[in-house]
């Protein structure tokens, strides 16, 4: 096995565990634990939106970690403390310890989710890490595939906390050492990015731009994913599909994606970043543009594009800043960027439900407008990358003709 791919398969399966046993843990057991606790299901979820609040406010600082000590010397942390979490969790009591648990979730998320993942990957392989990242991505399309249904067999035979000390048990086991196993990098100086007022100034805002614009489109696209996903049979009911219809569409969701993500894998340069971004972002507003002509008879061909455009979103999370602005200092920055989408992502569900209650029509327009508008920000990107492309090829020709 050649190092890319056993990279790959490490990061990929600790992957499918870590989004297993946090993002969609709750669509199986939030009613369950509700109930055994004496809580509301929307006190479940504020302790979860919680959850995925500390994993971006840290995603900067795990970067940069990762970015000096290399993923060996940060992902296990994260195994250690999604099994604290978990397993608080499953002997939880009350609600104050129910917030405690998805807290530590969340720091484990922090350092065993997709940017983490991500920068482990672009230590090893610099600009060439987008076969890896794609691969990643691959892996964890299956997560919902095999977490829902394992989660649902386990808490109806053995009961939720039972179901929650399972996971915890994977992290260990099995997360806990394939995490150990990443080989070791040399430790790096990686200077900060932003750092005081007066770093900031003296170094005149040179990329900050581009990181605003990165961040925005992501934040667009975070609202989109996160929103439609967790409300998707709901928000589907609310169009007109009956409960068949609606479960059907929904059950399309996940084999959308993995398809999607095993469309990446196709040769650079058919499937080049700026190319998949484009699909990615366009699919979602295409399909509510169907709705629009179409009404209910539309609805799956929207779930299959809305699935389409969630699979390709992880990979252009990476590849994109990678394009743009190289491996250096990668996690530290990609962490900067992402904060404002996971902040997005996690309050999104509930403003998404409260639209959809109050007029669904204005609530799926809202997500065509977030699309266009993160479309009209990647073809500014797509202009930058243009004119710095000729740059670079202006420079290469007057070089060579000096020499």
């Amino acid at each position: 096995m050649n190092k890319g791919l056993s990279i790959t398969v490490r990061l990929g399966v600790t992957q499918i565990i870590g989004w297993g046993s946090s993002f969609y843990l709750p669509a199986i057991l939030a009613v369950p634990i509700s109930l055994s606790l004496g809580i509301s299901t929307q006190e479940f979820f504020w302790a979860f939106t919680l959850s995925l609040l500390v994993s971006g406010l840290l995603g900067p600082q795990v970067g940069k970690a990762i970015d000096r000590l290399g993923g060996r010397a940060v992902l296990p942390f994260g195994s250690i403390a999604f099994a604290l979490g978990l397993t608080l969790l499953c002997v939880s009591t009350n609600q104050m310890m129910l917030v405690t648990a998805w807290l530590l979730i969340g720091v484990g998320g922090s350092m065993g989710n997709y940017d983490s993942a991500f920068a482990t990957a672009v230590n090893f392989f610099g600009n060439k890490s987008n076969k890896v990242i794609a691969g990643i991505t691959v892996f964890a399309g299956f997560s919902s595939t095999i977490s829902w249904p394992l989660t649902s067999f386990l808490e109806q035979t053995i009961g939720w906390q039972q179901a929650v000390f399972f996971w915890a048990l994977l992290h260990l086991v099995i997360g806990l050492p394939l995490n150990l196993s990443i080989p070791k990098v040399p430790r790096r100086e990686v200077p900060d990015m932003t750092g005081p007022i007066k770093k900031i100034i003296k170094n005149k805002f040179r990329f900050d731009m581009l990181v605003v614009i990165f961040a925005l489109m992501f934040a667009l696209e975070g609202f989109i994913v996160s929103s439609v996903n967790t409300t998707l049979p709901f928000l589907l009911s609310e169009l007109g599909a009956s409960t068949g219809v609606a479960l059907l569409a929904a059950t399309i969701l996940g084999p959308s994606q993995v398809l999607a993500r095993i469309l990446i894998l196709i040769p650079g340069k058919i499937m080049t970043p700026m190319r998949v971004a484009a699909l990615s972002i366009a699919a979602h507003p295409i399909g509510v543009v169907l709705i629009w002509l179409f009404g209910v008879n539309a609805l799956i061909p929207f779930v299959i594009l809305h699935g389409i455009g969630v699979g390709l979103n992880p990979f252009i999370r990476g590849s994109l800043p990678l394009l743009f602005f190289g491996a250096d200092r990668f996690g530290q920055r990609q962490g900067y960027i992402m904060m404002l989408s996971k902040i997005v992502s996690a309050l999104s569900p509930t403003v998404f439900t409260m639209l959809v209650l109050v007029n669904v029509q204005n609530a799926i327009g809202a997500t065509f407008a977030m699309g266009v508008l993160a479309m009209g920000l990647l073809v500014w990107l797509s202009a930058i990358h243009r004119v710095r492309t000729k740059a670079a090829l202006d420079a290469s020709a007057a070089s060579s003709l000096e020499g």
